[in-house]
């Protein structure tokens, strides 16, 4: 039976991420690792992995294989040449067996890795962790690019498996798909059998006896700063008040006992003060909208062409004032082309009746990351009340306020970089939001604050996401797309 064991383990970039951890990890577990956007998940799977120097040891009897391990561009001919060459002790029939447990064609095989959509790369990706016996997956944030009947697929292909470290914010595929967690808290990392519900209801009991807890030493610290006070107060008032030298003397004395306790009550305070910060705090964020007057959108019998075909099946749908809109459908199957077309209708032949009345106040968050490797320079040109705005938005997202003053996301997490989008897009009033995946790599309280921030202001939105906790939770309609003999893009 394989060990990783971890010992006396630290790291830091700036501020230290892992300080003295200690663990044992099984390599038959089925591991789920969560945490905050930024605590240090991917972080902890390169230290794995021997990619950053720290300080403790790792000892392992396996060999580590990460996930996604995308090629280079054109790199390899065929999927199935990619396969060999990059694990050239496995057989052919092993990658045909990996193919059929998680639903591809093996005509996949002879076909060019950059031709295949991202669902299928992010499967053929995953077929390769498991090619070897002995090695132990690493397998970082998996449902990015899928859509979520693809989710389930990799699910149930993960259920037949063992020996894996999953990253995930998708609670669904997470109560699937692990039998242990490993939490990175805000104050320790707690290791834990069972799923994330298991872990989640242990979390909430343990916050609730924080809290009350925490009641009881701010009652405590109260009563120490009011004892503390009183004595400074009494020693001053009787040691400038008496003439006699006695009793200045006198004075003099108890004024040095009382300044020892308040030393002592200043150090309790300190310490207790320092267990008060355990529990997430996770702010309410209000949308500024300005609501729409008019009917936004209007699909009748329509689909968009591509080479001359419908790229899905006619669709006949309509977006009313403070209604949210949902498109869904599998990878490939045009929901971001829709999404594209709804905001420039020019660029695109189509067939069927549509109109769009855009509102002037739309608000766009698309797949691509902009900004993301400086920000500084659109930073500096907003107006200084849309600067503090910007700055307390990324605060409530939860980014570390010692990042505000860097202006470049360089080093960010992709959660942290996503946050970025987020807030600039919520600065300004919005009559209209456009958000397309943009619950992708945000931990489980961002979803739930963008959940009640949406639920509570009902602004009229257009989106896609394949969280479905997030489609079902906040859906005013959908409109599901479906292949037409087109392929799709």
């Amino acid at each position: 039976m394989g060990h990783i064991r971890i010992k006396n383990l630290s790291f830091k970039y700036t501020d230290a991420i892992f300080t003295d951890l200690n663990l044992n990890i099984d390599d038959s577990w089925k591991l789920g690792l969560i945490g905050r956007n930024g605590r240090g998940k991917t972080t902890f799977l390169k230290l794995l992995l021997n990619q950053l120097e720290y300080e403790g040891q790792i000892d392992t009897s396996v060999t580590f294989k990460y996930f996604p391990a995308y090629p280079e561009h054109q790199q390899y001919g065929t999927v199935e040449e990619m396969l060999l060459e990059r694990n050239p002790t496995i057989e052919p029939w092993r990658i045909y067996k990996e193919f059929s447990l998680i639903g591809l064609d093996t005509a996949l095989l002879y076909r060019d890795f950059d031709t295949l959509s991202g669902g299928e790369q992010v499967r053929v990706l995953l077929v390769e962790l498991f090619l070897e016996d002995h090695s132990f997956a690493l397998i970082d944030e998996p449902t990015n690019n899928l859509d979520i009947e693809g989710r389930k697929v990799v699910q149930r292909y993960l259920d037949k498996k063992k020996g894996y470290i999953l990253v995930s914010h998708d609670r669904q595929f997470l109560d699937h798909t692990v039998e242990y967690i490993l939490a990175i808290n805000k104050n320790n990392i707690e290791l834990i059998k069972g799923n994330l519900k298991t872990w989640e209801t242990e979390k909430a009991h343990a916050d609730q006896l924080t809290q009350e807890k925490n009641d009881t030493l701010k009652k405590e610290i109260k009563r120490l700063d009011q004892v503390s006070k009183s004595l400074k107060s009494w020693g001053a008032s009787r040691e400038n008040s008496s003439k006699d030298s006695f009793d200045k003397a006198r004075a003099a004395k108890l004024m040095k006992r009382s300044k020892a306790v308040v030393k002592r009550n200043e150090k309790k305070i300190e310490e207790k003060q320092a267990l008060i910060d355990n529990v997430e705090k996770i702010e309410t964020i209000q949308l500024d909208v300005d609501i729409v007057r008019k009917q936004v959108l209007s699909l009748r019998n329509f689909s968009i062409l591509m080479d001359g075909k419908p790229l899905f099946k006619p669709i006949t749908v309509t977006l009313l004032p403070s209604e949210i809109l949902f498109i869904i459908g599998e990878n490939g199957v045009g929901k971001s082309t829709l999404f594209n077309f709804i905001q420039h209708p020019e660029q695109y032949d189509i067939v069927g009746e549509y109109e769009t009345h855009l509102p002037e106040k739309t608000s766009v968050v698309d797949q691509k990351y902009v900004y993301q490797d400086d920000y500084n320079q659109w930073f500096q040109h907003l107006p200084q009340p849309q600067k503090e705005k910007f700055l307390h938005l990324l605060y409530q997202l939860g980014v570390d306020k010692k990042k505000f003053t860097a202006r470049q996301t360089e080093g960010w997490s992709d959660g942290e970089k996503k946050k970025v989008l987020i807030a600039h897009s919520l600065i300004q009033q919005n009559s209209l939001l456009m958000w397309d995946e943009v619950t992708n790599y945000l931990d489980f309280y961002v979803v739930d604050q963008l959940i009640d921030m949406l639920a509570n202001a009902r602004p009229t939105m257009i989106a896609i996401d394949h969280n479905a906790h997030f489609v079902e939770t906040l859906a005013s309609k959908t409109v599901q797309l479906v292949r037409d003999e087109g392929i799709g893009i």
